[in-house]
């Protein structure tokens, strides 16, 4: 007489959210952040092979990860900056007025970023500062002035509804051609 074979029983592996980084200096999986739990408003992110070391703004709530991404935002910023500054000039010519006006929001934030690494250094030049903040007050108004422009241009041709543009699109199967400019100046390219 046989038995019956029980099922095994399988378990679902969960991921855990990682608590080590991989340096964007060096590129070692060595960048830990440490006081992200205690009282302060900062938490420490700090490589343990290079040495690089910052401290980002946390809220109650953030996780490592958070704070990791705050530093990797600031750790790119100069180059996000061109990227951005090459893209709003395309953008422009193609009269693209909607993602110009983030482009702009973005372009803000970033000059806001780097007047506050400014402030942050030993040797504080407020001319350098002064100039970031106008810089980022600048695009916050050529933002306002794009979305001005995409409002007037929508009431002169007038808004398609979500019918009609449904409807476009099941008409017509184009697919648009992207150029290889295009998927490296996308902002979400090397997003991971």
């Amino acid at each position: 007489m046989g038995r019956r074979k029980r099922k095994q029983p399988t378990y679902k592996r969960v991921k855990k959210v990682p608590k080590i980084f991989t340096c964007p200096e060096c590129g070692e999986k060595s960048v830990k952040v440490t006081d992200i739990k205690k009282k302060g408003a900062f938490a420490t992110v700090k490589c343990g092979n290079c040495g690089l070391t910052k401290e980002v703004l946390v809220n109650a709530i953030s996780e490592p990860v958070d704070a990791f991404g705050d530093f990797i935002d600031i750790h790119y910023a100069d180059q996000e900056l061109l990227r951005l500054e090459k893209r709003v000039g395309r953008l422009k010519e193609k009269g693209e007025w909607g993602e110009l006006a983030l482009a702009y929001s973005i372009l803000s934030d970033l000059c806001r970023i780097k007047a506050a690494i400014l402030l942050e250094e030993d040797n504080i030049d407020m001319d350098k500062v002064n100039d970031w903040k106008m810089k980022a007050e600048q695009y916050k108004k050529l933002e306002k002035d794009t979305l001005l422009k995409l409002d007037t241009e929508e009431l002169e041709r007038g808004v398609r509804t979500d019918e009609e543009s449904l409807f476009a699109e099941s008409e017509t199967k184009i697919k648009k051609e992207r150029k290889i400019e295009d998927i490296f100046d996308d902002p979400g390219f090397l997003e991971f």
